[in-house]
This record gives C-alpha cells, structure tokens and sequence, in this order.
C-alpha cells in the first residue's frame, strides 16, 4: 500500500508556466516522524507556500520499487523529483538518465554517479556528533551514578547512522584523553528504522547495563530509544531536528540534538530549481562552517552544564572547521 499526501497551493501566480508540480518519495510509515523525514517536509512546505509549487508526497514501506514509484511521477510530467535516502541511488540514476528533462534530488546521499539533471544533498554530521559526545561524556561522569557511560542506539549499521554514532564515541574518548577520565560507551543497532517498540527494548537493555544517557538515532527506532530513556529519567541527545520542539514528549530529559538542517537545505536547493540556477551534477554539502548541521540548543540542561564545558565544545567546533581537529570519520 502507496501512502499518498498531497498539498497544493489554489494561488495563481502571476506565471501560471512557473506553478512547477514536485514529488517527494520516501520509505517508512509516516513524514510525520518527529526527526528525519519531517524536518524535509517541512522545507518542502515552506518552498511550496513561498513558490506557489504543486507538492505531492508519497510514502511507502515496501522496498525494491523505488524506480515504480519514481516513475508514477515521472510519467505524469513532474518538474522536480525529491528522493530521500540512500537506498533511492539506483533507481534515481536510472530515471535520471531516462527523464533528462525532469529535475531530481537525492537527499542524505552522495550519488553514485553524476547526472546533469540531478543533485545530492549531504550533511557533515560527524562534525556535530563528536562534540556532542564530548559533551555527554561529561555529562555521564557529572549526572550519572556509578561508573559513567554513554550509549547509542541506531537503527542500522549503514554509513548514514554510523557518521553520527562512531564520531559521538570518538568524541567520548576525546573528552577521556583531555580530563584523563574513563567514561564507557555502548552501541546497539536495531537492524529497522521503524520499531518503536524494539527500541523501547534496546534502550531498556542498555540502561539496566549502566547507560547514564542515550543517544537515539534513527526515525521511529530512535523515538522509542528516547521514550524509554526519559520514562527511566535518563537524559537523552536527538537527531536532524531539535527534538525539544519536534518531540515534546522527551523535552523534560534532551541534553541536545546532533541538527541536520534538512529543512533548510531541501528548500534551498528547491528554489535552485525555481529561480533556474539548479546546479546538475553537483552536491550540496550542509557542515557546520555553513550551518548545514549545528549542535542544537541545551533548553533544560543549560543551567546543568558547566562554562568551561561549553567553552570547549565551542574550542572543539572551531577545531573542526579550521582542521586541526578531526572526528575520525
């Protein structure tokens, strides 16, 4: 079954010829996933009411029919083509080269191969994720009980999940080396991006293991890991978008969020497409010198962290801008 959702604007423009119809596909269960696939929406909302655009989403759990579903679009004369994730790289480079006159982004995923008429959007989140392990090792040795240690849950071992969690434990081991401590860390992946439930289980394992905190990364898997840490009074750090506001729910106990700009991004690439300056075959690379990604504000836990703690982590930002240090990924 092929979720449909669509929102279009009645407005005339001034140019009907400029009224551009745009498709955004993904795979799950729902756009409205509290991170990832809502912060997109929501840029594609924005560029929809600010474009006078045609929008149409289309969600899916089904796997392997991702060029089908390209297709339905394609087939109807669609402007713009938006596939988010990695596993639409195939399909994308396929209905590019068959649909040379329609415009496609493949969002969260360097593509393959170039195409003239396609752009991939990545995000840089190692450099967001390794201060924000830094600053939940300390957390952990200073909020903790017992003998410190951050944990993670992902919802697959895929390099998109792995830039935020093997960054974050690097971060752990940076905060060690710097204050000479030993704060442990743990990692375990769920193998499916929308199981509430087994994350629940995931994170409960964890803490009972010791976990002072847990970072959830991964849609609803992650969601799941986030109820059950705050339902045990264990803080925890979000992904893509600041879950503080997306998720309120879990605002009580969110040290921070690890920002995708998503929104932002989607939007700007977008307007790329309506203003004629698309540029085919490139990569939009959102990082923390452009405020593609960025450590979202620490809302409850401010008052909590000491200065000299966020005047590292400002240190170890400005570090991984200019070079000299890196997140190992």
């Amino acid at each position: 079954l092929i979720i449909f959702f669509i929102s279009s604007c009645n407005k005339k423009n001034d140019n009907p010829d400029n009224n551009l119809k745009v498709a955004m596909l993904a795979q799950g269960s729902t756009f409205n996933d509290l991170s990832f696939l809502q912060s997109c929406k929501e840029g594609m909302e924005k560029a929809r009411t600010d474009f006078n655009l045609t929008v149409e989403y289309n969600i899916d759990t089904t796997e392997n029919q991702y060029l089908q579903r390209i297709d339905i679009f394609a087939s109807q004369n669609y402007d713009l083509i938006i596939a988010i994730g990695y596993m639409w790289n195939d399909a994308l480079l396929e209905a590019a080269t068959n649909y040379p006159n329609i415009k496609f982004i493949l969002v969260d995923n360097d593509l393959s191969e170039t195409r003239s008429n396609a752009v991939s959007i990545v995000f840089d989140v190692d450099e967001v994720a390794f201060p924000i392990g830094f600053l939940s090792a300390w957390w952990a040795e200073n909020e903790g009980m017992g003998s410190p240690k951050t944990s993670c849950v992902g919802a697959l071992k895929i390099p998109q999940i792995q830039q935020f969690i093997e960054p974050f434990n690097r971060g752990v081991y940076y905060y060690n080396s710097t204050y000479l401590r030993n704060v442990d860390t743990s990692v375990v992946y769920a193998d499916d991006f929308f199981n509430k439930t087994l994350g629940a289980q995931l994170t409960d394992s964890l803490i009972n293991s010791g976990a002072d905190m847990v970072f959830g990364v991964g849609s609803e898997t992650a969601a799941g890991a986030l109820l059950q840490a705050k339902d045990h009074n264990i803080w925890g750090v979000g992904t893509d978008t600041d879950q503080f506001y997306s998720f309120p729910e879990v605002a009580e106990f969110m040290l921070t969020t690890a920002v995708k700009s998503l929104d932002n991004s989607i939007y700007n690439v977008v307007k790329s497409v309506v203003d004629n300056s698309f540029d085919g075959g490139s990569t939009y690379h959102g990082n923390l010198e452009n405020s593609g990604v960025a450590i979202a504000p620490f809302h409850n836990a401010d008052a909590i962290i000491a200065d000299s703690i966020k005047i590292k982590i400002e240190n170890i930002k400005a570090g991984i801008v200019d070079g000299s240090i890196s997140t190992g990924w």
